[in-house]
């Protein structure tokens, strides 16, 4: 009696086994399209409650511990959104469930887009975390988990770039007469991101001799000259060889701006003349046919400001630095991204969907730069795919059928014997 207790005991445990195994390739087979998803398997363990022969053998039935493969990495795929990340090898996206919680989650779910307030937020509502940075990548606050702080891209309305080199490559008339003047007229930008228009002047002092002068800058918006201005240059002798390269001066013309009517900051603009004994820059040369006056020979001028622009799309490289960019060209970074790791990754806790918390079987998380040591890269444009293999899910799907069967046999078959039992009895 005892032995077919225990029988119809062992196959009750084993359809509570193959159901739960059922509804792990269920949930896996679900989530076959959900990015960053991690296949849960069914790992069935026998359960023993005695030993001995076969007429004192009673066995428990049968267990199962669904687990989670949390260290297998899903295929990436590339996506045409900027903000869509992804782990290249091991690491974690830092996570929060509020823009202002200090209490982190971990993901690979990497599908981040700007919600209404700006903030970087996946399509499970979860903000990613980052260190604040200045322009030129440097954190600002240390890289401690206390100085991670949500992602956000609405502070950066816009950026302009003051104009600091200026280069400029022509020829000078050598068969100018002297106190002849030639003009070169080159645009540069102040801190604001105003366009001014400033002119050179070159004049003939005596042969293969020169100076320059420069007028104050005039609004290239309308021409006027923003007469609150002072102009000055470090130097203005400008000396050439007898083969019309540059003798003179070796080094750049600092020229100064002073009192921009618009408040902009002080300019200093390092301008190259050009290299010595070469036509890189400046040269000299007979630009005269004996009929017509001489001229200058302007090929190019080159200045490295930038007008003022507006904020249009953020891009993230390997190492987790975000940037801002700016539709003039202007990109800075504003943040940089760091992963988490952990001694063993398989020990963290599902939250909910694909994020998972720290535990004690996990270790605390080790927040360590993308692209560095043990850590992956992460891959702007991509996404990491569901580790479901569909095809191993239904092959799974049809061994857990076939059990549940069997036991579903078994508990016929022993109900069967105790009907013969107890006929057996009257």
């Amino acid at each position: 009696m005892s032995t077919l207790s225990g029988s119809m005991n062992i196959a009750v445990s084993a359809l509570n086994s193959q159901s739960a195994a059922v509804s792990t390739i269920s949930n896996n087979l679900a989530n076959s399209s959900t990015y960053g998803y991690k296949t849960t398997t069914a790992s069935f363990a026998s359960m023993v409650s005695g030993s001995g022969s076969y007429s004192s053998f009673t066995g428990a039935g049968v267990t199962v511990d669904p687990t989670q493969e949390l260290t297998v990495q899903g295929t990436l795929v590339g996506t045409e959104n900027d903000t869509d990340l992804a782990v290249d090898g091991d690491g974690w996206f830092v996570v929060a469930n509020s823009s202002d919680s200090d209490v982190f989650y971990y993901t690979r779910s990497g599908d981040f887009s700007t919600d209404d307030e700006g903030y970087l937020v996946n399509s499970s509502g979860w903000y990613l975390q980052g260190y604040a940075t200045d322009r030129d990548g440097n954190v600002v606050s240390g890289t401690s988990a206390a100085s991670l702080e949500a992602i956000n891209v609405n502070d950066y309305a816009g950026a302009a770039e003051a104009t600091t080199e200026l280069s400029i490559q022509a020829i000078l008339p050598a068969d100018a007469d002297a106190l002849d003047t030639f003009t070169v007229d080159a645009e540069i930008y102040d801190s604001l991101g105003t366009a001014y228009t400033l002119t050179l002047t070159y004049e003939k002092t005596a042969a293969n001799t020169w100076t320059v002068s420069a007028a104050q800058p005039a609004y290239s918006a309308d021409g006027t000259t923003d007469t609150a201005t002072t102009v000055t240059l470090s130097n203005t002798s400008i000396t050439f060889n007898s083969d019309g390269t540059l003798a003179t001066p070796t080094t750049d013309i600092t020229i100064g701006i002073t009192g921009w009517s618009s408040g902009a900051a002080t300019s200093s603009i390092a301008y190259t003349v050009g290299t010595a004994g070469a036509t890189d820059g400046l040269s000299q040369y007979a630009t005269g046919d004996g009929t017509s006056d001489p001229t200058i020979t302007l090929t190019e001028v080159v200045q490295d400001g930038l007008r003022f622009g507006e904020f249009s799309s953020v891009t993230v490289d390997e190492a987790g630095y975000v940037y801002a960019n700016f539709d003039n060209g202007i990109s800075y970074t504003i943040y940089k991204i760091p992963l988490a790791t952990f001694a063993n990754d398989n020990g963290l806790e599902a939250e909910s969907g694909t994020v998972f918390a720290a535990s004690i079987y996990s270790g605390e998380a080790n927040l360590v730069e993308a692209d560095s040591g043990s850590a992956g890269s992460i891959e702007s444009g991509e996404l990491e795919s569901s580790t479901t293999d569909t095809a191993t899910e239904f092959s799974k799907l049809i061994v857990a059928q076939q059990a549940y069967s069997a036991a579903s046999e078994i508990i016929s078959t022993v109900g069967d014997m105790y009907d013969d039992l107890m006929a057996a009895k009257r």
